[in-house]
């Protein structure tokens, strides 16, 4: 009964636990660090917002002989260059012949609260059209100067344009209260090394509209930088036929490069930089933030789902191990006590007294009768050779070597050799059941389904793919394009086991899933010869995998599992309505 007690023992023990002891997670597991602030957008909403405080309105009064104000208005914008200094065209503050003389008025943007001044001219370049004027006391934080624009760069202008005040009914006194800037959108389509006046000044031309009014404004890069001093438009023709003959598009502005010459030549410093603009509007940045936040959110619940996993883990290794010694341990001594049994049973032939021949034994008077009653009960009780103990003690040596040799690289080996072999078999036709236990909200009318699986290829029914994972499973996100759900299909490696999930979205979550899913195109299963197609499919389904993790990061609204079969080869395809 001893025994029988250890062997069952044993088989306890033996029950199989796969496990072992795993490094550390992953580096890419590990939730997303802090970004490098100089890698963050700007936000152009806000930047463009606050370098408008800094475009000014720029007006000029004309006096004709004895002082006496001409009925003509010089009117055009300007912006801060360095604190108490402005930058506007000189065509905006030039005298005209029918005036003696000219006063310069600024008229700041109304969010600065400032009110109008007069403003005194420092130095005019007649050949660059511009021209650098002071005003004394003005509070006014001056903009930057982008030394490197870029062709095909998006550029804002700001000013105020003649047409919208008219628009606007706006005039007489009514331009001298602070106003907001008309602000244009557009491109940068060409650099040029003459300006539109035939002189030997560095433009550019861009497609943000301008009108009379906008000269001497910054032409600005989307972080609020200027690239630019707005200073020419085509204007339109009439032709020999008598058509209009009306230019689109055509803006043109004086660069940087050259404002800055005219700038250093003037003593006055400016803030400038070298480094290229990276700016996203708010909406923008809203959005990217959420997605970095999902991401975020996703990336801390995987590294910890990975670390539970790997304690997990662990802790059966542990108990594996312990199991392992305790096998051993009752291997030992259950082969020891077979040993004394054997031993007991027929214990070593009593030695012969010295000094006797072979086969003769000592008597004494009273030793005969003794001797003759011990064979007799020797005679009685002989045992055969213990030869069901012997096997009891080889079948538990093999108990014990089968469970020290199940994790061994040579049995792995053989495994994966025969799991390679299956999937070479090619496609195979598999039927599948809704398993109700296994679905704790399955969804809706669901029911049977098949599908032809290529384990091998990782396909479906000759067309879908799916991504294979580090576990051995098959990945695969669907989002409707009709309806506000996506769904996460996952197959066992052998695909007998069919799970889906279905995540129930917001219309601004589908809206934004759907154009991000429908930019990466659609997919289908590789050819088994083109590596190079099958390198780019596992590429496009990776970032398939990604944006939709970073969409599906909360709990499904319904699961529902499948088991799956093998089909009778007999059996006509039915439409699969799973996967």
């Amino acid at each position: 009964m001893a025994a029988a007690g250890i062997i069952a023992l044993s088989m306890l023990f033996c029950t199989p636990v796969s496990a072992q002891i795993l490094p550390p997670p992953p580096a890419d597991a590990e939730p997303l660090a802090g970004i490098d602030p100089a890698l963050q957008p700007v936000n152009s909403t806000k930047a463009l917002s606050a370098s408008e405080q800094s475009v000014v309105r720029v007006l000029v009064v004309y006096r004709g002989y004895g002082g006496v104000p001409l009925d003509s208005v010089g009117m055009g914008s300007g912006f801060v260059v360095a604190p108490g200094y402005i930058v506007t065209n000189y065509h905006v503050i030039e005298t005209p012949p029918e005036a003696t003389s000219a006063e310069i008025y600024i008229v700041p943007h109304k969010g600065t609260g400032a009110a109008y001044q007069q403003v005194t001219l420092v130095k005019p370049w007649v050949e660059g059209d511009l021209a650098l004027l002071r005003a004394d006391g003005l509070k006014i934080a001056p903009l930057k100067l982008s030394l490197v624009p870029q062709k095909n760069q998006r550029i804002v202008a700001m000013g105020y344009p003649g047409i919208t005040d008219r628009l606007l009914k706006r005039g007489g006194t009514e331009l001298l209260e602070p106003a907001d800037a008309y602000v244009t959108q557009g491109s940068i389509a060409l650099f040029a090394s003459t300006n539109p006046d035939g002189s030997r000044v560095d433009t550019l031309f861009h497609t943000a509209p301008i009108n009379p009014g906008n000269s001497g404004g910054p032409l600005m890069d989307e972080c609020g930088q200027v690239v630019g001093v707005n200073t020419w438009s085509a204007v339109s023709t009439l032709s020999e036929s008598g058509d209009m003959d009306v230019p689109a598009g055509q803006y043109v502005a004086t660069h940087v490069s050259a404002l800055y010459t005219f700038l250093q030549s003037t003593g006055v410093t400016a803030q400038t930089t070298s480094e290229p603009c990276y700016a996203k509007s708010e909406d923008e940045i809203i959005k990217d933030d959420g997605l970095s936040r999902a991401l975020a959110a996703y990336r801390d619940a995987q590294a910890k789902r990975l670390e539970e996993q790997r304690k997990a883990e662990q802790m059966n290794a542990l108990m594996d191990q312990l199991q392992l010694g305790a096998l051993v341990l009752l291997s030992v001594l259950v082969v020891v006590l077979i040993a004394l049994i054997i031993r007991r049973r027929h214990p070593p032939k009593a030695k012969e007294a010295p000094g006797l021949p072979e086969g003769a034994h000592a008597e004494t008077p009273h030793a005969e009768p003794h001797l003759e009653r011990a064979r007799t009960e020797k005679a009685h009780h002989k045992h055969p050779f213990p030869w069901g103990w012997i096997a009891l003690a080889v079948f538990v040596v093999l108990i014990a070597l089968a469970f020290v040799l199940r994790e061994s690289p040579a049995v792995q080996k053989m495994s994966q050799t025969s799991e390679a072999a299956a999937t070479k078999a090619g496609p195979v036709r598999l039927t599948c059941d809704v398993d109700l236990k296994a679905s704790p909200k399955p969804l809706a009318g669901v029911g049977p389904t098949d599908f032809e699986f290529d384990a091998g290829h990782a396909c479906v029914n000759g067309r879908t793919p799916y991504e294979a994972q580090a576990n051995g499973t098959l990945l695969r996100f669907t989002v409707s394009e009709s309806e506000p759900t996506a769904a996460r299909l996952e197959l066992s490696r052998d695909g007998l086991t069919f799970k889906r999930s279905d995540y129930r979205l917001t219309p601004e979550q589908h809206r934004d899933y759907v154009a991000q899913r429908a930019a990466l195109g659609s997919l289908r299963c590789a050819s088994g010869k083109d590596t190079g197609q099958a390198e780019a499919l596992k590429d496009n389904m990776r970032k398939v995998r990604q944006l939709a993790q970073s969409f599906l990061n909360f709990a499904p609204e319904t699961e529902t599992v499948w088991r799956c079969r093998k089909a009778p080869e007999a059996a006509a395809p039915k439409s699969p309505n799973a996967l």
